[in-house]
């Protein structure tokens, strides 16, 4: 038996368990599952098997006990269902329902880290696709949990794509901000750009700058120090809704990046809640919904409760 330890640095700060093995120990993302399931992680909380979205946070510490001569492998059955549900495939696209703390794509930073996007991929392999071809036609932020939309082929991805560029497809997301919003609708509009020191995204209004974001978004309750919100997403610019929602003086509740952290909840407040849009190839329109999980429902009803909101 091999055991090391693995301390987490700023660096790695947020990323998953599994990544993190995967980068620290120099093994496979399969094998950083098969570890997970086997019980061979130990941290300062028990981690149990299955859960590849563990996040680790700097000055943490993990210890890894490996056997040298045992093969680590994800359990049967495992993989596929953590993480991400599949709502409806066909021979054209997925609509899949992601967990908050997964990736949708690998970033250029790291283009090896888990993802949805290699989770899939790695569903194709397993049921027999020698060459997978999955593209994702749009993203959700890791700490988003939610439905999207991954096609398979050029003729389905271009077909969605003019939809999306027509601002056909209608994307619709349930929010929890802090603060009372005043106005019960509203629309938010700006130019965004993307600081290249930090990463973080901002309006401005220098002329030529930046690229158009529309969001539109509706009151669906307000409680003693927060409001739920109804957002419809007109353009899909990266952190939009965070961006848009805490210049307007209300950020989304557990956003560390745009906001501050919360008592009542680990992450961004923010689920895609429903996608409609016409199949590309067949004509048919389709709609699917996923209600938000059980920490946005923990959220609002503390917050019903609570008017401390910190």
């Amino acid at each position: 038996m091999k055991s090391f330890v693995i301390e987490v640095g700023p660096e790695d700060d947020g990323r998953t368990l599994q990544a993190v093995l995967h980068d620290r120990a120099a093994i496979s993302h399969s094998e950083a599952r098969g570890l997970i399931d086997a019980g061979a992680v130990h941290g300062r909380t028990r981690i149990k098997p299955g859960d590849y979205v563990h996040r680790v946070a700097a000055g943490e510490r993990y210890e890894v006990r490996r056997d040298e001569e045992r093969r680590y492998r994800p359990r049967p059955g495992r993989h596929p269902s953590q993480g991400f549900r599949v709502l409806h495939e066909d021979r054209h696209l997925l609509v899949v329902s992601k967990a908050a703390g997964l990736l949708s794509v690998p970033t250029d930073l790291r283009p090896d880290e888990d993802s949805l996007m290699a989770r899939l991929l790695e569903r194709e392999r397993e049921r027999g696709v020698r060459v997978p071809a999955l593209f994702a036609l749009h993203r959700l932020d890791r700490d988003t949990s939610g439905l999207l939309i991954v096609v398979r082929g050029r003729r389905a991805f271009e077909g969605l794509q003019e939809q999306l560029d027509r601002r056909t497809i209608d994307r619709r997301y349930i929010a929890v901000v802090r603060g009372t919003v005043a106005a019960d609708s509203g629309r938010l509009i700006s130019h965004l750009v993307e600081d290249p020191q930090d990463l973080k995204v901002r309006s401005t209004k220098r002329a030529g700058l930046g690229r158009e974001a529309i969001t539109e978004y509706e009151v669906t309750e307000r409680l003693p120090a927060a409001t739920v919100l109804a957002i419809r997403l007109l353009t899909g610019r990266k952190n939009q809704i965070r961006v848009q929602m805490a210049e307007a003086g209300h950020p989304l509740m557990g956003d560390r990046r745009y906001g501050s952290p919360s008592p009542f909840i680990d992450r961004t407040a923010l689920h895609a809640r429903s996608l409609g849009f016409v199949h590309p190839v067949t004509g048919r329109s389709l709609s699917f919904s996923q209600p938000p999980p059980r920490d946005m429902q923990r959220l609002i009803r503390a917050l019903r409760n609570d008017s401390a909101v910190c």
